[in-house]
């Protein structure tokens, strides 16, 4: 009985499939839209009604009435369904009140999540089919008001098959009643007005209707062009849908399962999305193409049989997806160009095609068997649309499908295809699992499944081949011309661009973005039509902060411009994705980046692409060890495309932070830069090179252990192609490579590679002397310089340090006259530097002549720095040169010393005239030796006026004075150089020099820093931190410090690093401070009531010389000298502290009042003054207690300051408080002034300088020029009778900065 009753049961499904797909009178559907339209005109238009229906409905919504925002998708409860339901319908009324289209978008999503339900089941205690209902009817209201009569049908016509009860007792029971009289019962006999053949009939009605929408694809629908003018005539809207609601969420879908109870066609439509074809641009989803082009191809077999002659065999009934994707393309054509042939008035021929059955052809021909059989697999697809008992999914679907291959497997062996067909069927199979991925959420939310277990590696797999299957889908669709295959493609891509851009679901948008990136990177030519489709770079930022790491591949996979990059701030997500461990699951192997990687390309363009302000900032992010050590381990072994970029922002990094050298140091893996240079790509080569460059710009003895790893890494074969790279027409690579393989030809110094170091050598040598390419020529000068030297861990050359201290430059004032060098560096003190100048310089001067004269032809350039780098290489080669052989050394004298020795006359910078002073001791020692008498005069005298700096002037002034005794036929000119202002500040009351640059304190408190360059100066920092008057500066030794004293009665310590000033430490007083001193670690402090205080490194205070009232004290060699008020001096020995007098206090009453107001050293002299100028040996002081020479002013003024540099005194005095006098040291006479326009507050020398500090905040510079007498004449004489210079340029270039005719006047 069970069998048989199955069996009946069968049988009447059958029957009733039969009948639901007879032909409908085209006049009873035109019936059945024309009622539905009209009643709901009526409703639209009567608020009463409406608002009858709306109590209705939500009676049954039991909620609380909080309002869901857009974000429901996000809330996908029970709850949040049927309050999606709920403020749907009073969105529907503001969208009929306002027919805003913002109201109609809003309403419309809120009533898909309902309308999505599976009608068997109950939401929140309420039963699913009734929420459905609901949702449905009130879709077809907002159709209406967007003019979709069919579309207002459809929807109607849905909510009668899911619950006509509904319809009939809430909703519709006028048009209920009027359907089912006049539309329904009329299709056949056997259904009657039950509710089962009510949606039996609303059913067949349902799917007849969406053949004709689809057959009029592009067009007014040919069945309602009859009655259109009846519509019209009532208060319906426009039946037209040329101007259709255009959105992304235009087409609502019905996606839950179909009634069991209908056929097979009925599933396959009805399961389908219901869109609006005529005159739509708006974007479709992919369940909207599985009903358009199933469409496009029942019209177009329909436009076939009416326009041909010949009998059509009949057809097998719909096409499924598959039948779609195996037509040939010429079907497209004939579609496109049946349609367009078909006329208004073919009534008769519409409605022969009309009328034909949709499924009469009886059986399946024996050579469609094969086909029919291997295809009948992807049926389950579709059968699982008419599960009855729960929403279908993408998990259900390869269930089924798993299950089908294992009970076909036997009958699948018994198959055979030919090649051609076997084909087309797989791509068809593939397609639709594609697509039905995509249709079911279940096929995407797998993503987000999966990463919630990163060690499952089934998901993973499962996410990759999910990509990889869509992706080559998308390349088969995009590989198949015809316009059907066009809009599947279309449909896949609007698809993932929507779920980007609306989704609130991580994994959702994950999958997206994967697939897009996918796509994207095996065809970079779909990038254009993506960006056409509305890509917004702002929703991949936004994703990307989201933590989809994802969107970072398809934002390097587009190329946005470096500045939409920028305005997406994305470099602490890009950061974030560098330190994250965890490994993505997008990383599939169908692509070539990965979003660690893509976040490198990006951070690149971040750091390079702009100007230096913006590039810093950026930077700033990057140089923190953490990241750093993070960022070298992204690229992957072999991806020279990474490494390039990893080597272009770790560059970028040492320029910006050269502190970060010694972290990339330790974390780069040497192996992975050095594939760089190994690889036969140029751009690569160069990118290896530059980093190289750029690393060894670090202390000698690291630089030589990275040379060994990178010589242990390259063997044999880079140097190979270092000699290649020196091959190269560009000339950075040329230069970089012949450092490099300079520096690793060093290491071994083998006899056998002296071709490399020749080669090498030759190319530095050559592009010093080219002045065709100054770039390249600058590059040469400076690898040159230091190739042979040392750097600090700041990447700061420190080889001119390094020589500066083997010339004896050894005065803490004299160091802070030179810039860019910390002195307190260890670095500078170790010995690996010696013993690898010795053995650069051997393979350099192994090259002869040729390397003299390019460095003596670099000398004469006109470009200041490459004569700086130079006059460097000239001076470590010498130390060298002056232990080798003396012919070698007598060779290399005879070509530079002529260049040579204009370099230490005074107006050059300090650090140049004593590296000057350097190479002449090296390259004249032993037999060069008498060369030094052919020196002139001037360059003589600038040796004596350096004796004060260095030993080796005064070592060099004394061989040249034994053989050619000094006749003092010397002239200095003063010339003023330069003016600094800054009004606004007050008096400048100190001045020192201190890491190069000049400092000022003003009375308003500030302390302002100069760059002082040529005859320019530049305000680099400026800052106020005293309260009161800044009074003073020194300059502590340990630790390079600066001290400024104030009347707020404090000692601030500073330090300055990268230009600007950092207060270290704040020593408070108990007075105010007029002068400091420090001697070692020890502070001295001279305060406002004349007592002296001395600080010790622990900050403990004391007193020293109780009984005296100090004036003004001054420190050299451990011993401090002090100006008391009674004219005393006192000297202090630091070491022991032992106190002695070596001037006594004046016993003339009339010199009692008369304090020592400056005291000023001079080599072994020390002079003082008060009213008058006293000077005497300081030997001679503690002797004799009594000054050897006595200088006194005009008017017997009191001299407020004084300074004395080399032959001159500089006095200012209480009567000419705004010019300084001019007094000669050795004559004891005035032999000029200088005025400064106001008083006078502050004096210092420096480097043959003097500066001073006026009342009305002018800071005035003037030079100490040392002429030789007799060249100068002679000048003179040639100028005046217009002939020649027969002298060098330094001669005439003194000459023209000279004041000309007052110099003449004074001689003569």
């Amino acid at each position: 009985m069970a069998s048989s009753s199955s069996s009946s049961s069968s049988s009447s499904k059958s029957i009733h499939h039969q009948r639901n797909h007879e032909s409908i009178d085209p006049d009873l559907l035109r019936l059945l839209v024309t009622l539905i339209n009209n009643h709901i005109t009526s409703l639209i238009s009567n608020p009463n009604s409406r608002k009858t229906v709306h109590t209705k409905c939500t009676s049954n919504l039991e909620i609380h009435k909080q309002d869901y925002s857009l974000d429901f998708s996000e809330h996908f409860s029970e709850q949040s369904v049927v309050s999606s339901l709920y403020w749907g319908i009073q969105s529907v009324e503001d969208a009929i009140e306002s027919k805003c289209p913002r109201f109609i978008q809003t309403s419309e999503k809120m009533l898909q999540a309902p309308a999505s339900l599976n009608e068997n089941g109950t939401t929140a205690g309420i039963s699913n089919a009734y929420l459905i209902c609901c949702s449905y009817f009130y879709l077809c209201m907002l159709r209406k008001v967007q003019g979709d009569e069919i579309q207002v049908a459809l929807h109607f016509l849905q909510a009668m098959v899911v619950s006509p009860e509904v319809v009939r007792t809430e909703l519709a029971p006028e048009l209920y009643r009027a359907m089912v009289e006049s539309c329904i019962a009329p299709l056949r006999a056997d259904l009657g007005v039950g509710f089962e053949g009510v949606k039996l009939g609303a059913t067949s009605c349902k799917a007849w209707l969406m053949y004709h929408q689809v057959v009029s694809y592009g067009r007014s629908p040919l069945l309602m062009k009859q009655t259109s003018h009846q519509i019209r005539n009532t208060k319906a809207c426009s039946t037209s849908s040329s101007n259709p609601y255009q959105h992304h969420h235009q087409n609502f879908q019905k996606v839950h399962p179909i009634d069991h109870q209908q056929s097979a066609h009925a599933a396959i439509v009805e399961s389908s999305v219901q869109m609006k074809v005529s005159g739509s641009s708006g974007t479709k989803r992919l369940q909207d193409l599985l009903v358009e082009d199933q469409s496009q191809q029942n019209a177009h077999a329909a436009i076939v049989e009416g326009s041909v002659s010949k009998e059509v065999p009949e057809s097998s009934g719909p096409k499924r997806l598959q039948d779609l994707l195996m037509e040939d393309q010429s079907d497209s054509n004939s579609l496109c160009s049946g349609t367009s042939d078909l006329a208004d008035d073919d009534r008769e021929g519409y409605a022969y095609e009309f009328n034909r059955p949709l499924r009469t052809m009886p059986a399946v021909k024996d050579e469609q068997a094969e086909t029919t059989t291997t295809m009948s697999k992807s049926l389950e697809f579709w059968n699982c649309l008419e599960n009855e008992k729960e929403e279908p999914t993408w998990e259900d679907f390869q269930i089924s499908q798993r299950e089908y291959i294992r009970g076909n497997s036997s009958r699948r062996d018994e198959v055979l295809f030919s090649g051609e067909n076997n084909y087309r069927v797989e791509q068809a199979e593939i397609v639709q699992q594609v697509i039905s991925k995509l249709c079911f959420s279940g096929g995407l939310r797998n993503h987000d499944d999966a990463d919630d277990d990163d060690d499952d590696d089934g998901d993973k797999y499962n996410y990759d081949s999910t990509t990889v299957e869509i992706t080559a889908v998308y390349e088969m669709l995009a590989n198949k011309p015809g316009l059907k295959y066009s809009l599947l493609k279309d449909v896949i891509l609007d698809q993932l661009l929507m779920a980007l851009s609306t989704s609130k679901e991580q994994g959702v948008i994950r999958a997206s973005v994967s697939i897009l990136s996918s796509i994207i990177s095996s065809n970079r030519l779909v990038i254009d039509e993506i960006k056409k489709k509305g890509l917004k770079l702002n929703d991949l930022a936004n994703a990307l902060k989201r933590d989809v790491y994802e969107a970072a591949v398809l934002i390097y996979l587009i190329s946005p411009s470096p500045n939409e990059i920028k305005t997406l701030e994305l470099m602490p997500t890009l950061i974030k994705i560098i330190c994250s461990s965890r490994c993505s699951k997008s990383c599939f192997k169908s692509l070539s980046v990965t979003p660690h990687s893509a976040s490198l390309f990006i951070i690149q363009v971040l750091v390079t692409a702009f100007d230096y302000h913006t590039n810093n900032n950026h930077l700033a992010a990057v140089i923190s060890p953490k990241v750093i050590s993070c960022l070298v381990n992204v690229p992957r072994k072999g991806n020279l495309e990474e490494i390039i970029s990893l080597a272009a922002i770790l560059v970028k990094c040492m320029r910006y932070d050269g502190q970060c050298r010694c972290h990339i140091l330790q974390f780069t893996p040497i192996s992975l830069l050095v594939s760089l240079i190994l690889s036969n790509h140029k751009h690569a080569i160069l990118a290896g090179l530059k980093f190289f460059h750029e690393l060894l710009r670090m202390p000698r003895s690291a630089s030589v252990s990275l040379l060994q790893k990178v010589r242990e890494e390259g063997g044999i074969n880079i140097m190979c192609v270092l000699l290649l790279a020196i091959q190269q027409t560009q000339e950075e690579c040329k230069l970089l490579a012949a450092s490099l393989l300079l520096q690793l030809d060093v290491l071994e110094e083998s006899a056998d590679e002296i071709l490399n170091r020749e080669v090498a050598v030759q190319t530095l040598m050559e592009s010093v002397t080219c002045e065709e390419n100054p770039d390249s020529q600058e590059l040469a000068a400076f690898i040159l310089s230091n190739v042979g030297g040392t750097y600090a861990w700041s990447g700061e050359p420190n080889t001119i340090a390094w020589l500066l201290k083997k010339a004896g430059l050894n005065s803490i004032l004299h160091k802070n006259t030179v810039k860019n060098i910390d002195w307190s560096d260890d670095m500078l003190q170790e010995n690996g530097t010696e013993i690898w100048c010795g053995k650069v310089a051997r393979h350099i001067i192994k090259l002869g002549n040729p390397v003299f004269y390019a460095l003596k032809d670099g000398l004469k350039s006109k470009n200041k720095r490459i004569i700086r780098d130079c006059l460097t290489t000239v001076a470590w080669i010498g130390c060298e040169i002056v232990k080798g052989p003396d012919d070698l050394r007598f060779l290399a004298c005879d070509i530079l010393l002529s260049t040579i020795e204009q370099y230490v006359h005074p107006g050059t910078e300090l650090e140049e005239r004593l590296i000057a002073c350097l190479c002449i001791y090296n390259y004249t020692f032993g037999r060069g030796m008498h060369k030094i008498t052919q020196l002139s005069e001037g360059v003589r005298e600038s040796l004596r006026r350096l004796s004060s700096v260095t030993w080796m002037a005064e070592e060099l002034l004394k061989v040249a004075d034994y053989y050619m005794p000094n006749k003092w036929r010397i002239s200095c000119v003063h010339t003023q150089v330069l003016e600094a202002n800054y009004t606004g500040s007050g008096a400048v009351n100190s001045l020192i020099y201190y890491r190069g640059y000049l400092f000022s304190g003003y009375s308003n408190g500030s302390i302002k820093v100069w760059d002082i360059k040529g005859q320019t100066t530049t305000l680099i920092a400026d800052t106020k931190e005293h309260k009161k008057a800044v009074t003073c500066f020194a300059l502590l030794e340990p630790g390079n410090y600066l001290l400024s004293g104030s009347t707020d009665k404090t000692i601030r310590i500073w330090q300055m690093f990268k230009r600007k000033m950092e207060c270290i430490e704040v020593i408070t007083t108990k007075e105010s401070i007029q002068s400091l001193e420090t001697c070692g670690e020890m502070i001295f402090a001279v305060t406002q009531s004349h007592k002296m205080k001395v600080f010790d490194s622990s900050r403990k205070v004391k007193d020293v010389f109780k009984n005296k009232n100090v004036r003004c004290i001054r420190a050299s060699l451990g011993k401090v000298y002090i100006g008391c008020m009674d004219s005393s001096i006192q000297e202090l020995i630091t070491g022991n502290n032992r106190q002695q007098e070596i001037k006594a206090a004046s016993k003339s009453w009339r010199m009692q009042s008369k304090p020592i107001n400056s005291i000023a050293l001079y080599k072994d002299w020390l002079y003082n003054a008060s009213t008058s100028i006293e000077g005497s040996r300081i030997k001679d002081w503690r002797k004799q207690g009594k000054a050897q020479v006595s200088m006194i002013p005009e008017k017997r003024a009191n001299v407020v300051a004084m300074s004395v540099v080399e032959d001159f005194i500089y006095l200012n005095t209480s009567c000419s408080a705004s010019n300084l006098e001019i007094w000669l040291r050795g004559a004891h006479h005035k032999v000029g002034r200088l005025s400064a326009g106001s008083k006078i507050t502050s004096m210092l020398t420096a480097n043959d300088m003097i500066l001073c500090g006026t009342e009305s905040g002018l800071i005035k510079l003037c030079n100490i020029f040392t002429i030789d007498l007799n060249g100068f004449l002679l000048s003179l004489y040639c100028m005046i009778n217009r002939v020649g210079f027969p002298f060098n340029s330094s001669v005439k270039q003194h000459w023209k900065a000279t004041q000309c005719y007052a110099m003449v006047e004074y001689i003569f």
